[in-house]
């Protein structure tokens, strides 16, 4: 939506308003209920309408610039309309106590601590969401003299949840070497499974696949989780990867991208694990009808959850020895480190799926940047010979 579309609702307000609504925008009807308790908790009038010109300014925000969910967007609002039932003061007057109070009620109610810092975010990125769009801030401050939509935006209101803040562990990135460290110890790993025939060869190649694809893609975890057979697509310009050359992904608030294979020897580690290792998990049946497609399983034979990809990630590196916290989204600013060390940073965005390069740019971690790409290594040699008992 324009600044120009939304100043002219702020000017209209409720002048002209759809029967039965207090909403004035057709995709804020899935809303409109905390809507409505906006506008009458002021009684209406001036006030009660500019709070709700101001609701649906971040409601489209949310969806537009950061990219959320319909889901995520009503959850945001919902944040802002507990604030204001809480506080019973208009967002253009609201204070640094008034949020003081708030999270200390939130605390009172026995809260967990991430709730209670989203809540925090989501009435900030409340107020900086009006300060992007400078007209129709300036013209609500016109109509309400003595109004700051800046108190609660400071970065200073962070410490009203330091209370709240839990200590994480730090999550780094691992070097080159350790990286090469998990793959010799999945390679020494498999070879054992497969000589005392152990249970354990599947889940080891399933999750050496899943590291693998983390490398290779820059993928993030839900949307390796969401992976089809039927996301792999021919490439007409690498036709000596069949159908397996591209990897059409959707990834946060539904951006499409399309990823090519950039580490040589994929197509025939992906080819390799759709036709030999993936059959195991469909071979006893139990998968259900809706997770067939899926490229990785659980061990319940379902679709691979989120919590799953996490627990192997971290399990493997640590069963290899590597000290260091590593996470899936780790792995991904190793790839994107890569990417942007040999493409370029306006292309490594693109097949990050960000819409910013500044945001690429963030995850270039220089103590990761490949030199003598472990993952290139790893899959060449793996298959070079074609070692695995299972080919």
């Amino acid at each position: 939506m324009s600044a120009a579309k939304r100043e002219s609702n702020v000017v209209q307000m409720q002048v002209t308003l759809p029967e039965g609504r207090v909403g004035h925008l057709a995709f804020t009807e899935d809303i409109e209920s905390y809507l409505r308790r906006a506008h009458n908790l002021f009684g209406g009038g001036l006030d009660g309408a500019d709070t709700v010109v101001l609701l649906e300014m971040f409601f489209a925000y949310k969806l537009g610039s950061d990219g959320n969910s319909p889901g995520s967007g009503k959850q945001a609002v919902v944040a802002v309309v507990s604030f204001l039932e809480h506080c019973k003061t208009t967002p253009w007057l609201w204070q640094p106590q008034h949020l003081q109070h708030y999270i200390a009620s939130l605390k009172t109610q026995g809260l967990a601590a991430a709730t209670i810092r989203g809540r925090h975010h989501y009435i900030k990125d409340f107020c900086l969401s009006i300060l992007a769009d400078r007209p129709v801030a300036n013209k609500i401050l016109s109509r309400h003299p003595g109004g700051n939509f800046q108190q609660i935006a400071d970065d200073k209101s962070r410490a009203l949840v330091r209370g709240a803040r839990q200590r994480k562990k730090k999550l780094t990135c691992p070097t080159p070497n350790e990286v090469q460290q998990v793959f010799k110890w999945f390679e020494a790993e498999i070879l054992e499974a497969i000589e005392i025939n152990s249970k354990s060869l599947y889940p080891l190649l399933r999750d050496r696949a899943v590291i693998t694809m983390f490398y290779a893609y820059g993928l993030r975890k839900d949307e390796l989780r969401r992976v089809d057979l039927t996301d792999f697509d021919f490439d007409p310009e690498c036709p000596q990867y069949q159908n397996f050359g591209l990897l059409h992904v959707i990834g946060k608030g539904k951006k499409q991208r399309t990823l090519p294979i950039l580490v040589p020897g994929m197509y025939e580690f992906v080819k390799h694990y759709v036709e030999v290792i993936r059959p195991h998990w469909l071979s006893n049946g139990g998968v259900p009808p809706e997770d067939r497609n899926a490229m990785f399983f659980s061990d319940c034979r379902k679709r691979i959850s989120k919590t799953a990809i996490e627990r192997a990630v971290k399990l493997r590196f640590r069963q290899a020895g590597v000290t260091r916290n590593v996470s899936p989204h780790r792995l991904r600013d190793v790839f994107l480190t890569a990417m942007t060390d040999t493409l370029g940073l306006s292309s490594a965005s693109d097949l990050a799926g960000h819409s910013m390069a500044t945001t690429t740019e963030g995850y270039y971690r220089k103590a990761s940047s490949i030199k003598g790409d472990p993952i290139k290594q790893h899959v060449n040699r793996l298959y070079k010979n074609r070692g695995d008992a299972t080919d």
